[in-house]
Formats: structure tokens, C-alpha cells, sequence
């Protein structure tokens, strides 16, 4: 069923909740007292979703909780997460977000190049019953998440490929791994280097190797902008959250209303997937309407700070503890190659155009970014928040509206990766026209954003110009 329209008992949630909460309060203590955690910089957000997917039924079996449940909560926490990002005083955006939307689907191409490669690579010369679009799935699996990765391999399923689904998740779940693990090393070492908004005086006090300090000055999290006497602050900004959520759950029922009766129902799934994105822009707007009728008194930026905090906590621990690790054992070789190539690609692509065109904070970009594009927004969001834990910076937010720009840029992919097993019929011919009209879509990929990046120059400060006869991706 669709975490969209997944349903359980309040009994279930509550449950839920408490475990997750056990699970965050063990490993605060654990990241205060073992120095591995502290030296790594480890958040306990991260340390109580290992230590659930340990210890719960994927491994041990020793806590019960369902992997299931846990995608539906990632799912409505990352739209609330970024109801909170959109709500705090911002400014203009729009121009980063599609540098970033080209810089993702720039790399969910050359990760559908690399896995079909390889697939070929073992079609020919190890196991002449493979099939393919084995290699298709890399992109869907690291790059666009689990959820699309289930539902597009369930649907070539029909056209003869019958582990496509299994796959899906395999690869979603190595691409989850590759994010977290790798990412965290990454990070660990720009902050020791000095390539991060975080400062490695900053990162070797006690207060941040820690997580708290005794006999140290407190900062001040929040203000009151309501009297408690009528509702309290956190009530009201909590409300307001709500408020939002509920509008975009309301737009993108009545889009999908809208597909539906276009004849476009395949198209739904993608929609509900990009739910965070219409969140994020009703949040944005909902703070401009609150601005232009000079109300922007009532909105304290500390509180939804400390909302957004608690939803981030909740989502990264949820979105490690459901992680499924089924394997399906005869694709494990080129399942292995293409994830391993694909991974030092992807890095390389989301590093090389972002040092190129942003000037301002290009390490918490590309971090944030490559965990995105191997594990999902989830994650892309928690390596993000150990250099920038109160959202300060407009990496997030780029990150969320980049995903839209991402889905428009991107819908050709989409028809794509269909063509080999829905209109060729598993015919070797069908991959390799896929191939080569992904050569084209990249190169009129590169040409666009070059044109785009020409024209906007100088739109949004951050942006590194391009030079005469020096492209710049």
C-alpha cells in the first residue's frame, strides 16, 4: 500500500513513538560517553536509527516495531520538516533551487549510463540470462528513493522482469547505507579540514563533541510572541505547521484528482512523492502573506527552529529504521559493481558543477546533495543538519525546491527508462536506444543549464559567474 493512504491505530503510533524516543535518549548517552561517536561527530538521530535497524526485526528481533510504519512517518515528517524550513524569514531562492534540480538530474543520467553498462557488461560476458534493466534500477534506487524504485520495478514486473521490485528496494536500501556511512566520513573530515560552516574550534569543545556541558553559558532557543495566557508560542507555530500541512495534503489530492481524469493515473504516485516540495512552497508563501500584513511579529524564528529540530530528529532516526535489506542473490555481482561505480560518480557529479557554480557553502551542498542523490531527501536533510544544525543556511532549502525543478527537468528520464521492457519487449535493441537518447538528453541537458546559468548570473549572490569560453557544467 502506498504510504500515502497507509493507515494503523493510535495505539501503533504511540508505540512507535516511544521506542523511537528510548531508542534517541540511549544513544544521546551513548554519543556522550564513547569517543568513536564524539571523534566522528556521529548525530544521535543517526546512532538511534543503527541502533533500531540492529536491534529491530530486520536483525536481532530484539525491539518490535514495523519497518513499514516507519516509512509513513518519514514520508509526513519530511513535508513538515519542510513546512518548518519555508516558515522562517528567507529570501529569495529560486535561481540556486534549479542549479541544483539540473545538478540531480544531470546525475540520475549518469547513473542510469553506469548501471546500464554494467548490466550489459555481465549480459555478455558472465550470465547471459540477466536481464538489463537490472542496471535501469540504479538510478531509480539511489537517486529517487525507494518508494519510486518499488513501484516502477512492480510495474516491469508485468513485462517479464519478476524481481524488479526486490531490486528496487535492494538497491534504495545499499544507496541508504552509501548515503549514511560514507556521508558521515565526508563530513567528518570537512569539518576537520575547515570546509564547513561549523568551525573545527567549534566541532573540539565539549559542548559539540559531547552533545551538552556542564557550567557552560545556555543559549537562548526561543522567544515568546504569544501571551501563555491565550495560547502558548510553541502551540500557536505548532498550529501554524498544521495549518500548512493540511493545505498541501488538500492541493495534492486535488492534483491528483486532476491526473486522474486526464487519464494520467501513472503519474500519481510521482505527485504524492513530491509532496514535501508543495509544503515547502505554501510554507514560503504562507510566511509572505504573513509579511505583507505586517504580521510577521506573531512568528518567532527560534521556536520553529526547535520544531523543526524535533521533526528532523524523528525523521532521520525513522528513515534508518526502515530500511529493508532484502537481498536478491542473482544480481548480487552486478548489483555490487554498478552501486560501488555508481557511488564515486555520483560524488564526483554533484561535486565538480557545485564547486564550479556556488561560491557560498559548496561543501554542505555537495554532502547534503550526495546523500540525496544515493539515499533520499531524508538523508541528504541529516548529513546537512550536523554542519548546520538549526537550518541557518539556504542548502535545505535549495535541496527541497531543487526537487521540483528536478521533477520538471527530469520527466523525459521518466519515459526513458520504460522504453526497453514496456515498448521494446526486454529486446536488446530497446537498451540500446535508451542509451543513446540518454546521451542526448545529457548533452541537451548541459546545453540548457549552460544557457540558463549565462542569464541569471549575478541573480542570487552565492552564484559564480560563468567566464567566456569556460563552461560551467
Amino acid at each position: 500500500m502506498p504510504v500515502w493512504e497507509f493507515s494503523f491505530t493510535i495505539k501503533q503510533f504511540v508505540l512507535d513513538f516511544a521506542v523511537v524516543s528510548v531508542l534517541l535518549i540511549a544513544a544521546t548517552m551513548a554519543r556522550s560517553r564513547i569517543p568513536l561517536l564524539q571523534r566522528f561527530l556521529i548525530p544521535s538521530n543517526l546512532i538511534a536509527g543503527f541502533l533500531g535497524l540492529i536491534l529491530g526485526p530486520e536483525l536481532l528481533k530484539w525491539i518490535e516495531f514495523s519497518p513499514e510504519r516507519m516509512g509513513v512517518y518519514v514520508y509526513h515528517l519530511l513535508a513538515l520538516t519542510f513546512i518548518g524550513v519555508g516558515l522562517k524569514r528567507t529570501g529569495g531562492r529560486t535561481v540556486g533551487a534549479i542549479h541544483i534540480g539540473f545538478i540531480k538530474v544531470l546525475t540520475f543520467v549518469i547513473q542510469a549510463l553506469i548501471g546500464l553498462i554494467v548490466a550489459l557488461f555481465f549480459l555478455w560476458l558472465i550470465s547471459p540470462n540477466l536481464v538489463p534493466a537490472v542496471g535501469i534500477l540504479l538510478p531509480l534506487g539511489f537517486g529517487m528513493g525507494p518508494g519510486i524504485a518499488f513501484s516502477i520495478g512492480q510495474s516491469w514486473e508485468a513485462h517479464g522482469f519478476a524481481e524488479a521490485a526486490d531490486i528496487g528496494l535492494t538497491l534504495a536500501a545499499i544507496g541508504f547505507l552509501v548515503a549514511y556511512i560514507t556521508g558521515i566520513s565526508v563530513v567528518n573530515r570537512g569539518i576537520h579540514r575547515g570546509l564547513t560552516a561549523l568551525r573545527p574550534d567549534e566541532a573540539g569543545t565539549e559542548f559539540v563533541r559531547r552533545g551538552f556541558a556542564r557550567n557552560v553559558p545556555l543559549g537562548i532557543g526561543s522567544h515568546n510572541t504569544f501571551s501563555s495566557g491565550t495560547i502558548d508560542t510553541l502551540t500557536f507555530h505548532f498550529a501554524l505547521v498544521g495549518a500548512v500541512y493540511l493545505a498541501s495534503y488538500g492541493v495534492v489530492m486535488g492534483l491528483a484528482q486532476l491526473l486522474s481524469a486526464a487519464g494520467l493515473t501513472n503519474e500519481i504516485p510521482t505527485l504524492w512523492s513530491l509532496n514535501f516540495v508543495v509544503a515547502n512552497l505554501l510554507a514560503l508563501g504562507t510566511r509572505k502573506i504573513i509579511e505583507v500584513r505586517s504580521a510577521g511579529y506573531m512568528i518567532d524564528d527560534g521556536t520553529l527552529r526547535r520544531i523543526t529540530g524535533l521533526m528532523a530528529d524523528l525523521l532521520v532516526a525513522a528513515a534508518i529504521m526502515a530500511i529493508s535489506l532484502k537481498v536478491t542473490w542473482q544480481y548480487v555481482g552486478p548489483i555490487a559493481v554498478m552501486c560501488i561505480i555508481g557511488a564515486i560518480a555520483t560524488y564526483f557529479a554533484i561535486k565538480w558543477p557545485i564547486g564550479r557554480l556556488f561560491s557560498q557553502y559548496r561543501f554542505e551542498r555537495t554532502v547534503g546533495l550526495y546523500a540525496e542523490q544515493t539515499g533520499t531527501i531524508s538523508s541528504g536533510l541529516a548529513m546537512i543538519r550536523v554542519t548546520d544544525p538549526e537550518f541557518a543556511t539556504p542548502v535545505a532549502q535549495d535541496q527541497a525546491l531543487g526537487s521540483g525543478a528536478a521533477l520538471a527537468l527530469g520527466f523525459p528520464l521518466l519515459i526513458m527508462i520504460n522504453l526497453p521492457l514496456v515498448w521494446y519487449e526486454g529486446r536488446l535493441e530497446g537498451y540500446f536506444t535508451m542509451a543513446g537518447l540518454l546521451l542526448l538528453y545529457l548533452v541537451a541537458l548541459v546545453v540548457t543549464w549552460f544557457i540558463f546559468t549565462r542569464r541569471t548570473a549575478g541573480a542570487l549572490p552565492g552564484i559564480v559567474p560563468p567566464t567566456s569560453g569556460e563552461p560551467t557544467a
